[in-house]
């Protein structure tokens, strides 16, 4: 396997396991020539991987021992975060709820173990990221600034062993409309993390997802705005591409989370493939542009991102190729 450019601001963190085999079906041969592939692309940094108990949903032992040891990692807990919030509707780390926040400051505590543990099986420190979520639905007194920021000072106690924590920014809650996420604003979130950093003396940053950002303002601007916003106040801690769509597509019905793939440009260049991409996504190639000309290259306004889903009942070539296409649009030169 080639060495990984793990700290440019032209190579990425691929959250794979969003257009996995293993979403449908767990085949163990299938998934590993799907990781495989995918580590060997160009401009692949190393994986964002989920954590809702465990780091694979099928097989974390199997999928440990096939990662390469020279790799590096993101993991966030947005999959967990939500299937808690299924059963507790008062689980977060913003949660007015006692029992909700603690609940989901243990929850984080589990997910820094098992970062740990992921680093200490490669060898090293390769978990670079710790992704955190502020739930719950941001619905009148359910979330608050003061508990984000008890949550966020009490895990700024932790030993974190070189993993960087962050906060990932979700859509906020709109009382106008059914929300994908519904967590708090990314001014609330800002100021939490801000009060928490004082108190500390840590350095959370915030996290911008390119198509939550959009779902919550209805507005493809949505996501370059938060970028700016949030490298002006000194908190970009990196930011994920993963689009969206105002339309019902392949992927999902409009405006909703599925992390719709990029559309394509308009000279096809290496894209005529398998049709991998989506026309109606929002996430255009200058928009992506606009995203990494706004974040800059400065190592210290974070990682740089890319999860997308693949079409219904792709093949691993399909799979492989709407990763490859994908990162192919966000390295071409501006």
């Amino acid at each position: 396997m080639k060495e990984m450019n793990h700290h440019s601001s032209n190579s990425f963190f691929v959250g794979a396991y969003a257009a996995a085999p293993s979403l449908t079906n767990w085949n163990p041969a299938m998934e590993a020539t799907f990781l495989t592939r995918v580590l060997g692309l160009e401009g692949v940094a190393g994986l964002e991987v989920p954590f809702n108990g465990t780091l694979h949903k099928d097989d974390e032992p199997w999928f440990l021992n096939h990662l390469p040891n020279d790799a590096e990692y993101v993991v966030t807990t947005i999959p967990g975060t939500v299937a808690r919030l299924h059963i507790d509707p008062a689980f977060g780390l913003a949660s007015t709820s006692t029992a909700g926040r603690k609940a989901a400051v243990a929850f984080a505590g589990e997910a820094l173990d098992a970062a740990h543990r992921l680093s200490a099986h490669t060898g090293g420190s390769a978990v670079r990221v710790l992704e955190l979520h502020a739930a719950p639905l941001a619905d009148g007194d359910l979330a608050s600034v003061a508990a984000l920021t008890d949550s966020l000072v009490e895990i700024s106690d932790w030993d974190w062993q070189g993993v960087q924590i962050v906060l990932e920014h979700c859509d906020a809650f709109n009382s106008g409309r059914s929300p994908a996420k519904g967590f708090m604003t990314l001014e609330a979130e800002a100021e939490a993390v801000n009060r928490a950093n004082e108190r500390t003396g840590r350095s959370i940053g915030l996290v911008v997802n390119w198509g939550r950002s959009v779902i919550e303002q209805r507005a493809a601007g949505a996501a370059v705005e938060h970028i700016r916003f949030l490298r002006d106040a000194g908190l970009l801690g990196g930011f994920v591409l993963s689009g969206c769509a105002d339309v019902d597509t392949r992927f999902g019905p409009a405006w909703a989370d599925v992390h719709v793939p990029p559309s394509p440009p308009e000279t096809k260049g290496n894209f005529a493939g398998p049709g991998v991409l989506e026309a109606a996504s929002l996430m255009t190639p200058a928009s992506i542009r606009e995203c990494l000309e706004a974040a800059g290259t400065d190592p210290g306004t974070g990682f740089r991102g890319i999860k997308v889903a693949a079409p219904p009942h792709s093949t691993v070539d399909e799979r492989v190729a709407v990763i490859a296409q994908t990162l192919a649009i966000a390295r071409q030169p501006g």
